[in-house]
């Protein structure tokens, strides 16, 4: 703190003055003296960049040094430190007060939606997936973006590219720093966001999406603090160049020529011919100013033809001389007059070209970038001089190095530079709005050395290395990324799904499903998705009631209509953010993260896992457009907004809210989004775990491939003798500049440029330092305002060499504004500016009375809450209107530029700008401006509040930039009187104005064609009596006859005071091409009227009938529209249609006549030329086969109907169906019991499984956890031991187990001795707990009514200890508590808080009683899982199943998908409890029978079945299907023995249903009572009641046979008369039926000998034979027929014949 004090108490002495003389002479401020002289506390080059923890939570003041103005430095560190540590405070700071701001504020209980002034925060944030990129991995992180609607994320400066961002997740303990990686404000209004993270690489891949972090944001562009920084702390003391000057601040005694000036005896001379072949129209106006290229020149301001020195003429001498000058000798220089140059130009140069530390200021207009570039072209002439080292002839060459503050002055100097040295150019930065510099960029010439192979081979090599190991982990890591991505892109199918719901969950979402829709699937997305209508996307919302409300069931939550984007309307405004990003990007490839190619992917492979894709919709919406469907398209619409925003929101369940929930369906649903949100993050967080350690991989192959491209990179630049950067590429590639050593430096914009930012980008070799700017304009901008005030980090360089006497050339002459625009900046800023010849002779503008004029106003600013800026509708209309007034005059667009000095104007302007209108008129910043010029500026000042309060516009050096940017005209509206009031210098510039009468709270318009019209605008109002831009006289065109008299000739003379003798002048309206005259009031522009349109009515006639055209004259009349009564011939009805079309193509709209052909005579519903209604959709009632009725539409088949009849039956468990009659398949199979267990487990959570003998193991997350480590597994799994060293040990006693053994020490009963500080009394107390122990969070005195209520009854004694429990809070005195766990239970389970039975799972002082439960616990998981061996053998069934599966040609043919989901299901368990491996058995078995089933109908009742019975059987086996399908946790017995007796049902049916095919087929006649027979068994297969089954087919089923099929005719219940019966049918005698080797039976007809092979029609067997020999593994089948012998055999009698049934 004493630090601290000293250093405020300095400053503020500081403030005072109090300056003296250094020995050396230069002026030092004492108290900078003193406290420069503190010595640090830390060395600043072992200070880490990144911020540290006590960083962030210290409350102490940091040490700070000021940076001295003027005055010397003690020392090339002690200047280093100063440097480092307020750079580093700069961005540190605004964390630092922005997070304590936050806590506290979050301690006091405030919302989140309060402002904060240093830091943005956003909540709910969760780290979703990685992202593959060329510079390594980043990750899309999802924020909640409810609570920012207002936000307009195009313009804020939120969250753009390399803004510095903090996660955490407990109160900023521990910090995650990232950087925002990409930005797309789109993705924004979503909440997400691409970040690429600075450190803890491993710890972040291991983030899972389902924490939840704060994150707190500052503005701070941290890749250059970080780069500026590293290069501060590895500049060494006797390395650093120019400390003479920067260090030492040697500048009055002069400065001295360059290093490389001094060979050769100091004799060396310069070519300075290119200096004076310039054409002289360049003194007159600088070239290189307009970056756009367009020509704002009038042509008659210069001449056509430049005026170009003769060199073979009088000059010859002068060319002569200026061939070989030498450089440092004065008196030989050229003239100022020979070299075209003015006297401030002239010094300038000379002292550019000969002194190694150049300062030369330039104020606005007076051609900084044209000198620079005059003495670049210098430098370049001489190249030999200074390119290479004098002792290092054949080393590599060393470049200029042109560093400017913004690409658009970078731009514009290299285009000058290419002007006279179009080659050996490099441009290091983002994309450039230039066409010229294309061919310079880096990325370009990177792109041609790729292309012609002229890489060095161990960069191509090395890179390509590196692309091939990343191309390859991409590939690893892109099904798991694409399916994370899927996330953000639509709905996650419930398949997907499941593996991360509750048993309990899953059942209740699909089970209601059911119920709602019918037992039947509806569609959306990949087949039918219980999670469509669950989220309220499709149908009505159903909402089970709970125990005390009724059922519910509402529309779809009304959502607001997104608004319509409007971008495609407005003009285009370069907002702060656009601005700020472009500055930041270096390379374009910095935001081009192969979008499309990961788009490509993710299409490809997760679409099976989205249930709906928003791309779809967004597809669906065009096409219904198109289609004119207009209902179809809004549905689609609203579903795509509402799916987007419940994406775009973060808020999800956590897991305790989970474990609460029953029934799914009984939520509300924004608590089911909340709940499908924390699925999808379980969703993802399984496939990030599957990629951590390709994350690494890749993260390390993307720094090779940026140490390799950084070699490439460095490798063209050596090459370069030009190399142009940014200051923020120049602190990007620091490190290559190092290596490149360039000698010359010259630094443009550099009074706005961070000191820090210029000194590490020189290089122990730089030996020229070139500075250009002016420091009277903007001045470098910190993030903190502090800072600059009261430790001078916003003084520049420039400016710091200027206040220390250093030699600066300040140029004089300005060609750009006006002689009375230059009259506000002098003498109020500048003490003189000369005006050039060429701004004398400027045309007027049109329209307005005064070339420049300032409106004055009290209309009150609006602040903005989130960008902190200003702004003030008032002015924001009025100047929209203004230029629009200017652009009726014939200006064009490009001549105009709005400008105003607050960002938040910006958004103002492009709502009242239409793109249609003001095409071409930039509206910038006044910052973003600076350098820049144009003929006319509207200037918006912003400012006008009841405080007086003016913010920056009383800093000069902004004033000096808004005053300076106009050529021809200026206008300004503001507050004035509040400006003038508020600072002397507005009060100054206003005094100006007045005294050249330009200023007032009206605006004088004139009309170009009525200059005796004027117009008085003070509101945006008073430009409507304006509308043409002329003024509300009518349009017409003035005639002046000459009138002759005998003698003379009389003529009107205007504007002359010469008497008029006569006059006259004849007035007419302008008649138009049509033959009307103009209506439109006087406008200037399109005199001839060739773009006016006619507004009268059209007269034409355009029928027979009289109708006359409605259009207005200049548009095309078309076909006649009048309505007339017309008869349609198809249908005789009378329509009115209109006039031009013909009743025989109109569509008519009369009601429908005709009655639908259904049994109830209902009409048709539809329109007269519409097909008629069918089928009919009356509701009617139905019959079904179950004996219930219900309602549905009149053209319903009952076969599609499902009845919704509750089932009446009680289950084996005694509770009652929760299934309908429908969904019970009528008794035969019913739903599982839904009745809750909510039986307390072994682990001491509530069984969330439906009713069942036997619990489950627990699902829920295990709660397991110790000072080291937690549980990653469910609760019913088997918990790993902890083997960390025990953490409990006091003075006294320490346990020397592992951490997951039982301790054997002895419980403490020491009191503590710590002390704690209480948050309520503020003092430090006594710890009230035991030694050993964590101390409890309560505090004797301020909490002694808590403390001491009885509970135990020792707590009102004065020396009562006390033991906080950390599962629950509570805090129990220590006596008591240690007699509760030492009572023993009978049963295995924890020790529960005795105030609110909440398991104690840690707590030290009792951890041998805990493990020693967990332990037992573990042996009871054990049996659910079994021992090792078990394990094993699980595992191999496990494996064996999943072969099955794959292997089964039937299985995959006809239960593909199933198949497939059963796999999923199996694969995804990493052990299997007993119960699941068996219910996993099963499933496969009946999946087996089931296509077993499926191809014997695909074979047999294809062939012999007919249309009806296919779709029966397709049903069923849908159903069956259907119920195998399910995802489920377990099966209960009954299910399983009413599954299995459903599929033997099945089975028989599909034999019922062949054999009667067979019989139609054969065209068999069978007699009544085999008729009967048959009929009976048919009802009983079919009709709506359990299937009954004999003992033995049961145990038969139970062990999982097929039915063998000569048992069939006994199982569907014919007796063996009524078989032979069947036989008799065949008209057989006996001896021709037989068995195949599988004991299918088979018949022989004819003679009953075999005479031909053929195969088994059930099983494919070879059966048959020849010569009337049966195959000998074939046999008689006696069972059929009763045959003894075969009916071709010697043994053959009568007993073989035909049976007699009469009888």
């Amino acid at each position: 703190m004493e630090v601290e004090s000293r250093n405020k108490a300095i400053i503020d002495a500081q403030r005072k003055g109090a300056v003296l003389k250094d020995d050396d002479g230069t002026q030092a401020n004492q108290l900078d003296r003193q406290l420069q002289l503190e010595t640090p506390p830390d060395d600043f080059r072992e200070l880490t960049v990144i911020p540290t923890f006590e960083d962030i939570s210290s409350d102490k003041e940091p040490f700070l040094r000021p940076n001295i103005v003027c005055g010397r430095y003690t020392d090339v560190d002690t200047y280093l430190d100063v440097q480092f540590r307020l750079l580093r405070e700069d961005f540190v700071r605004p964390l630092r007060k922005g997070i304590a701001e936050f806590l506290d504020m979050r301690r006091l209980g405030y919302g989140k939606d309060r402002k904060l002034q240093d830091i943005r925060v956003y909540h709910d944030v969760h780290v979703v997936h990685p992202l593959c990129t060329m510079s390594g991995i980043v990750y899309r992180i999802q924020f909640d973006a409810a609570r920012l609607q207002q936000i307009r994320w195009v313009a804020t400066k939120r969250l753009i590219f390399g803004s510095l961002l903090c996660l955490s997740k407990d109160e900023f303990k521990t910090m995650f720093f990232a950087t925002v990686a990409n930005r797309d404000p789109k993705q924004l209004e979503q909440g997400s966001v691409e970040v690429r993270f600075e450190q803890n690489h491993e710890e972040v891949s291991a983030i899972s999406p389902t924490e939840t972090f704060i994150m707190v944001e500052t503005s701070a562009y941290f890749e250059v603090y970080r780069h500026v920084l590293k290069g501060l702390q590895e500049v060494q003391q006797d390395t650093m160049p120019f400390t003479k000057y920067i260090v030492d601040c040697d500048c009055a005694n002069g400065v001295d020529p360059p290093a490389y000036l001094l060979g050769r005896n100091g004799n060396i001379k310069y070519d300075l011919r290119a200096l004076i072949e310039t054409p002289k129209q360049e003194t007159a106006r600088p070239r290189y100013r307009d970056p756009a290229g367009s020509d704002l020149e009038e042509s008659d301001d210069s001449d056509d033809d430049e005026e170009v020195v003769d060199i073979n003429g009088g000059n010859n001498q002068h060319l002569a001389r200026a061939r070989s000058v030498p450089i440092l000798r004065d008196h030989m220089w050229p003239s100022a007059e020979t070299m075209h140059l003015d006297e401030s130009q002239y010094r300038a140069v000379k002292m550019a070209l000969t002194e190694e530390f150049s300062v030369i200021q330039g104020p606005p207009g007076t051609g900084k970038t044209y000198i620079g570039l005059k003495i670049v072209q210098a430098l370049l002439k001489n190249k030999n001089v200074w390119m290479r080292d004098e002792y290092a002839v054949d080393g590599p060459t060393r470049p200029i190095l042109v560093v400017c503050f913004t690409k658009h002055a970078l731009d514009q100097f290299l285009e000058g530079i290419a002007e006279f040295h179009p080659t050996g150019i490099v441009r290091v930065g983002g994309r450039s709005r230039s066409e010229k510099m294309e061919q310079f960029q880096l990325k370009t010439i990177r792109f041609i050395k790729r292309k012609d192979r002229k890489v060095p081979r161990y960069i191509h090599e090395g890179a390509g290395e590196a692309r091939h190991d990343m191309r390859r982990l991409e590939k690893d890591m892109e099904m798991a990324v694409a399916q994370m991505m899927a996330t953000q892109r639509g709905l996650i199918h419930e398949d997907a799904l499941t593996p991360f719901m509750d048993d309990e969950h899953r059942n209740t979402l699909m089970d209601m499903w059911l119920v709602v829709n019918d037992g039947e699937w509806s569609g959306g997305g990949r087949k039918g998705s219980v999670l469509l209508q669950w989220l309220g996307l499709r149908g009505e919302v159903f909402i089970l009631p709970t125990e005390d409300e009724q059922y519910q069931a509402e529309g779809g939550e009304e959502e607001e209509e997104e608004e319509e984007d409007q971008d495609d309307d407005e003009v285009d405004v370069m907002e702060e953010a656009d601005m700020l990003e472009e500055q930041r990007l270096i390379d374009d490839e910095e935001l081009l993260y192969g979008h499309d190619k990961r788009g490509k992917t993710k299409r490809k492979v997760v679409c099976v896992d989205l249930a709906l894709d928003i791309e779809e919709l967004q597809l669906e919406e065009h096409q219904a457009e198109n289609q004119g469907e207009w209902q179809v398209q809004t549905n689609a619409k609203k579903t795509k907004q509402k799916v987007k925003l419940e994406l775009s929101k973060t808020d999800m369940m956590t897991d305790t809210e989970v474990l609460h929930i029953r029934n799914v369906w009984t939520l509300q649903l924004r608590d089911r989004w909340r709940l499908y949100r924390h699925w999808a993050a379980r969703y993802c967080a399984k496939y990030k775990e599957s990629i951590r350690e390709y994350e690494r991989e890749y993260e390390h192959a993307a720094e090779r491939l940026k140490e390799f491209q950084n070699e490439e990179d460095g490798e063209i630049m050596k090459e370069a003798t030009v190399i142009g950067m940014t200051t923020t590429g120049a602190a990007r590639y620091r490190s290559v500049l190092q290596d490149i050593r360039p000698a010359i430096i010259v630094v443009e914009e550099a009074a706005e440029v961070l000191e820090a930012h210029i000194v590490t980008t020189l290089s122990q070799q730089c030996q020229h330092l070139i500075l250009i700017g002016d420091h009277q304009q903007l001045r470098p901008n910190p993030t903190v305002y502090q800072l600059a005030r009261k430790y001078d980090m916003d003084i520049s360089l420039f400016e710091r060499m200027v206040k220390n006497d250093m030699q600066c050339q300040q140029l004089q002459s300005q060609h750009r504004m006006r002689p009375e625009f230059a009259r506000l900046l002098t003498p109020h800023i500048y003490e003189s500016l000369d005006n050039h010849e060429s701004v004398l002779n400027y045309e007027n503008i049109k329209g307005v009375s005064s070339n420049m004029f300032f409106v004055n106003h009290s209309y009150l600013e609006a602040h903005d809450g989130d960008t902190k800026s200003r702004s003030n509708m008032h002015e924001a209309r009025f100047i929209a209107s203004f230029c629009r007034y200017l652009l009726q005059q014939g200006y064009s667009p490009s001549q105009i530029t709005i400008l105003t000095t607050y960002t938040g104007q910006l958004f103002n302007f492009k709502n009242v700008m239409p793109r249609q209108v003001f095409e071409g008129v930039r509206v910038s910043a006044v910052d973003n401006f600076q350098g820049e010029e144009n003929d006319i500026i509207l200037l918006s000042l912003v400012r006008s509040n009841v405080e007086g309060n003016v913010g920056f516009l009383k800093v000069e050096n902004r004033v000096c930039v808004a005053l300076s940017r106009a050529k021809k005209g200026f206008y300004a509206i503001g507050n004035l009187a509040m400006l003038a009031n508020a600072s002397t210098l507005w009060s100054k510039i206003i005094k100006e104005l007045r005294e050249q009468r330009c200023v007032g709270t009206h605006l004088n318009l004139c009309c170009q064609n009525h200059p005796d019209s004027t117009i008085s605008a003070a509101t945006e109002k008073d430009f409507e009596k304006a509308p043409e831009g002329g003024c509300m006289r009518p349009c017409e065109f003035r005639q002046v006859n000459t009138v002759m008299y005998v003698a003379l000739t009389m003529t009107c003379y205007y504007r002359i005071g010469l008497q008029i003798l006569t006059t006259n002048l004849f007035f007419f309206s302008y008649r138009l091409k049509c033959g009307h005259r103009c209506t439109s009031v006087s406008h200037p522009t399109d005199p001839e009227h060739e773009e006016y349109k006619c507004k009268k009515p059209c007269p034409k006639v355009l029928c027979n009938l009289g109708h006359k055209c409605r259009k207005l004259c200049s548009q095309v009349c078309g076909d006649c529209t009048v309505l007339v009564e017309k008869i349609i011939p198809r249908c005789q009805h009378k329509q009115m249609i209109p006039c031009a079309t013909s009743p025989n193509v109109f569509k008519c709209q009369a009601p429908c006549e005709k009655i639908i052909a259904c049994n109830h005579s209902h009409g048709c519903q539809n329109k007269c030329s519409e097909a008629c209604s069918m089928p009919c959709m009356s509701s009617v009632a139905h019959q079904l086969p179950c004996g219930h009725t219900i309602q549905a539409a009149c053209s319903a088949k009952k076969d599609y109907l499902v009845c919704d009849t509750p089932c009446p039956q009680l289950l084996k468990c005694e509770h009652p169906c929760a299934g309908t009659c429908g969904r019970c398949k009528q008794g035969r199979l019913h739903q599982q019991c839904r009745h809750h267990c909510n039986r307390v487990l072994v682990c001491s959570h509530q069984c969330t499984a439906s009713c069942t003998r036997n619990c489950p193991p627990c699902t829920k997350p295990c709660e397991n956890r110790c000072v080291h480590s937690r549980c990653p597994h469910q609760c019913g799994k088997p918990c790993v031991p902890c083997q960390e060293p025990c953490e409990w040990r006091c003075r006294h006693h320490k346990c020397d187990k592992p951490c997951g053994e039982p301790c054997y020490r002895p419980r403490c009963d020491h009191p503590c001795r710590k002390t704690r500080r209480c948050d309520r009394c503020k003092k430090d107390q006594p710890c009230i707990g035991m030694c050993g122990e964590p101390c409890p969070d309560k505090c004797r005195v301020c909490d002694r009514e808590e403390l001491t209520e009885i509970f135990f009854g020792m707590e009102d004694e004065d020396d009562a200890q006390f033991v906080q429990l950390e599962d629950c809070g509570h805090v129990l005195e220590v006596s008591g508590l240690d007699q509760w766990m030492d009572t023993s239970e009978s049963n295995i389970q924890l020790k529960t808080c005795p105030r609110c039975k909440t398991p104690i799972r840690r707590n030290l002082r009792y951890g041998d009683i805990i493990k020693k439960t967990l332990a037992m616990i573990e042996k009871v998981k054990m049996k659910w899982y079994g021992d090792d061996v078990q394990k094993a053998q699980t595992a191999t069934t496990a494996n064996k199943l999943m072969r099955e599966l794959q292997a089964d040609a039937d299985v995959v043919l006809y239960c593909g998908e199933i198949s497939k989901d059963l796999l999923r299901q199996i694969e995804s368990h990493r052990i299997f409890s007993l119960g699941q491996i068996a219910m996993y058995e099963n499933k496969v078995l009946f999946m087996k029978n089931l296509a077993n089933v499926k191809k014997e109908k695909k074979r047999d009742l294809l062939v012999f079945g007919d249309t009806q019975h296919n779709e029966e059987m397709d049903k069923e086996i849908a159903g069956m299907e259907k119920w195998l399908h399910r995802r489920t946790a377990r099966v209960s017995e009954q299910e399983w023995e009413e599954f299995g007796r459903e599929m033997t049902r099945l089975n028989f049916l599909l034999k019922l249903r062949v054999f009667q095919g067979q019989i139609r087929k054969k065209r068999i006649s069978l007699n009544d009572p085999a008729q009967a027979n048959l009929d009976s068994a048919e009802r009983m297969l079919t009709k709506p009641a359990p299937f009954k089954q004999t003992t033995k087919e049961q145990e038969s089923l139970g062990k999982g046979q097929k039915a063998d099929t000569c048992t069939v005719w006994a199982a569907i219940g014919i007796s063996d008369e009524e078989r032979v019966q069947v036989v008799q049918a065949m008209e057989l005698t006996q001896g021709h039926w037989f068995a195949c080797p599988n004991g299918h039976p088979y018949v022989i007809t004819e003679c009953g000998g075999a005479m031909v092979e053929s195969t088994c029609s059930e099983c494919g067997a070879p059966i048959g034979g020849g010569s009337h020999t049966l195959r000998s593994d074939n046999r008689l089948a006696p069972e059929m027929d009763g045959a003894r012998h075969a009916a071709w055999s010697d043994q053959a009698n009568m007993e073989n014949y035909l049976l007699d049934f009469d009888d």
